[in-house]
C-alpha cells in the first residue's frame, strides 16, 4: 500500500465519525474546537501514512493533502482535501470539500444541483491552505492567511516533525 493509500485509508475512517453540521457550525463560528480536533485528527492522518509532514517538490506526482478552505466572496471556512502535483510547483487540481451535506468532490459529475448550487454560493473562488508543508509550491500563500483560517491552521503546528530549513511553510 502507498503513503497515499494509507492517507485515504486513514482519513476515510476519520470522516465517517465526522457530525458535518457541527464541523460547518465550528468553522464558521466562535468556537471553533471541534473543527480542530478534525483537522488535527486529518494532520495526523497524513503524518501516520507519509511518516512526516513535509513533501519535497518531486517526491510524488499526485498527493491529496488535509486543508482548509475559505471562498474569496462568501468568507465561508470548510476543511477539506486539496490534490496538488509535486512534480510541478504545487499545481492544484481538485478539492473535496467538507459540507454539511458531507463530502463534495468539485469535479464530480453526480453532484446534486443543490450540492453545486452550495458551491457556487460559498466557493466559487476559494484560497486553500493545507497542513502539511510542501516544498517548492508557489500557489498557496502562507504570508497573507485570515485570522480565522490562522487560528484552525495552528492546530496543526505543534505535531510539525519537520521544518525546512529554508523557512517555508506556515509560520504561524
Amino acid at each position: 500500500m502507498t503513503e497515499q493509500e494509507k492517507f485515504i485509508e486513514n482519513v476515510n475512517r476519520i470522516l465517517g465519525n465526522v457530525d458535518y453540521e457541527k464541523l460547518d457550525h465550528s468553522c464558521n463560528g466562535k468556537e471553533r474546537k471541534y473543527a480542530k480536533e478534525v483537522l488535527s485528527q486529518m494532520h495526523e492522518a497524513f503524518i501516520s501514512a507519509y511518516g512526516c509532514n513535509y513533501l519535497e517538490r518531486g517526491e510524488y506526482e499526485f498527493v491529496e493533502l488535509p486543508a482548509v478552505i475559505c471562498g474569496r466572496n462568501s468568507g465561508h471556512i470548510a476543511l477539506g482535501i486539496v490534490t496538488v502535483d509535486l512534480q510541478s510547483s504545487g499545481e492544484h487540481w481538485g478539492t473535496f470539500f467538507l459540507t454539511p451535506q458531507g463530502v463534495l468532490d468539485q469535479g464530480s459529475e453526480s453532484l446534486t444541483e443543490a450540492d453545486r448550487n452550495y458551491l457556487r454560493e460559498n466557493f466559487a473562488r476559494y484560497d486553500y491552505w493545507y497542513t502539511p508543508v510542501v516544498e517548492g509550491d508557489i500557489h498557496v500563500d502562507f504570508e497573507d492567511i485570515p485570522e480565522p483560517v490562522r487560528n484552525l491552521l495552528q492546530v496543526c503546528v505543534p505535531q510539525q516533525k519537520e521544518q525546512p530549513e529554508n523557512g517555508m511553510g506556515m509560520n504561524l
